[in-house]
């Protein structure tokens, strides 16, 4: 039986996780934290609905965070078998896991101090995986050149393209069963944008049989917005007029280097110096270090930057945070600058100190350049709610709030549309998976008038028979 389940990813922008039944076993498309929600610590600790030892392969689209958070706990629950990934994907994962690893760490440490503060039992609280853990599974991940043809244990295949969005990216091409029974199930992963200064436009692939494709931003378009640098500039230059900071928001890996890209043309244009700029996120710099290990994944115009002898990622004025003591330094710094923190989301990381400190002042501005999902921190600061809760305490948010979807590195409406259309049709079925439900419905309307096939979109744990 050929079937696909989906376990995460569905309804929501967080946990990406699905997995294609074969009659010689399952492979796994994906294993994402899910952020946001006060229900998100026992969500991520709940075992997936199937024995590990079912489990043949799991094949990793990208490494952000609610796509790939969760390989530490399968390899905890006793997954034994291959992880592949594209070979800038395997590098990314070794610090995001890392990273993430040393913040549940860091939060039960935190919630075993309040507890005990308060003078209740904390002898319950443990990390959903410590760092060491996560650097066992990222030593897990097998690197895979894009576009080679990688032949599975059951017989089955996998292929990388290139999807954008962020560095490693790709679009799963999934081939099970034999010869004349055969299906070529393509998983989109997260798409980019067009005109992305650092990674290109998502690449094409011939019409599958079926698609399991991305909805985020299924329900808007981002024309109207205008100039991404331009905006980034104003946004900067008011502030700084104010004698405020603007703290960023951002992932560490792809949103960060996409702003300092702009920067740097700022910069380098003459159009915005002597302001400190601070990437206040060790992961981050660590991002920023692979990127320059993979130029081949750049953009075009990216790559003949890079020969003319530009690095968009270096310029007068860029810091590189590293100690904890650095950080908070920042915080009792005068002057304009602009602060770069994780997590993009505001759920962890540093960027909850930044904005502690900050958000409360009218002369600073928090820059929002990425997707905020429902029930994060950064949503409901997004959304005008005041005061917010940080750290237990209460801050009221006086601080101006703006987002430059432009910056997002999903593809829109049309972009989404678009990239559909270059596939040439899909034979059977396609599942709108990764988005909320109004954005995956829009989605589905639009799919639904060019195409011939099924449009759905999945329930939590739901399963398909695929024929």
């Amino acid at each position: 039986m050929l079937a696909i389940a989906f376990h995460g990813g569905v309804g929501e922008v967080t946990g990406s996780c699905h997995r294609v039944r074969t009659p010689k076993g399952s492979i796994l498309l994906d294993c994402g934290m899910i952020q946001g929600g006060p229900e998100r610590h026992d969500r991520n600790r709940r075992r997936l609905p199937f024995a590990m030892d079912d489990l043949g392969a799991v094949v990793l689209s990208h490494a952000h965070t609610d796509h790939a958070g969760r390989i530490p706990l399968l390899v905890k629950w006793g997954y034994k078998g291959p992880i592949l990934a594209t070979r800038p994907t395997a590098d990314l994962c070794r610090i995001m896991l890392a990273d993430s690893g040393k913040i549940q760490e860091e939060d039960a440490r935190w919630k075993i101090k309040r507890l005990k503060k308060r003078g209740r039992d904390a002898s319950w609280v443990t990390p959903l995986y410590t760092e060491e853990e996560a650097l066992q599974a990222a030593e897990r991940i097998q690197p895979v050149e894009v576009h080679e043809e990688v032949k599975l244990d059951g017989g089955e295949s996998v292929v990388f393209h290139r999807a954008g969005h962020i560095l490693g990216a790709a679009i799963v091409e999934l081939r099970v069963g034999a010869e004349r029974q055969a299906r070529r199930i393509l998983y989109s992963g997260d798409l980019g944008v067009d005109g992305a200064r650092l990674m290109g436009s998502p690449e094409s692939v011939d019409r599958p049989d079926y698609l399991l494709m991305e909805s985020t931003y299924g329900d808007r378009r981002r024309e109207e917005e205008g100039d991404r640098t331009e905006l980034l500039l104003e946004v900067i230059t008011s502030t700084a007029d104010r004698g405020g900071k603007v703290i960023i928001p951002a992932f560490a890996v792809g949103r960060t280097q996409e702003v300092l890209a702009r920067i740097n043309d700022l910069v380098e244009g003459g159009r915005l110096p002597g302001l400190p700029v601070f990437v206040d996120s060790p992961m981050a710099a660590a991002v920023t270090r692979v990127f320059t290990l993979h130029p081949d994944a750049y953009s075009t115009e990216a790559r003949r930057l890079l020969k003319a002898g530009d690095e968009p990622l270096e310029f007068p004025g860029l810091r590189m945070v590293g100690s904890v003591q650095e950080s908070m330094e920042i915080n009792h710094l005068q002057g304009p600058a602009v602060i770069i923190s994780s997590s993009g989301m505001c759920t962890a990381g540093r960027i909850k100190h930044h904005l502690r400190h900050h958000i409360s002042n009218p002369s600073n501005t928090v820059l929002f350049v990425g997707y905020q999902a429902a029930n994060t921190l950064g949503r409901l600061i997004q959304s005008g709610v005041t005061p917010v809760r940080i750290f237990s305490e209460w801050h009221p948010v006086a601080a101006e709030i703006r987002t430059i979807e432009g910056f997002s590195a999903h593809a829109d409406l049309d972009e989404l549309v678009a990239w559909y259309d270059s596939l040439g049709g899909v034979r059977r079925q396609t599942f709108l998976v990764h988005g909320e439900i109004g954005a995956a419905r829009s989605l589905a309307a639009h799919l639904s008038e060019r195409g011939n096939e099924p449009v759905v979109i999945p329930e939590p744990d739901q399963e398909f028979a695929l024929e």
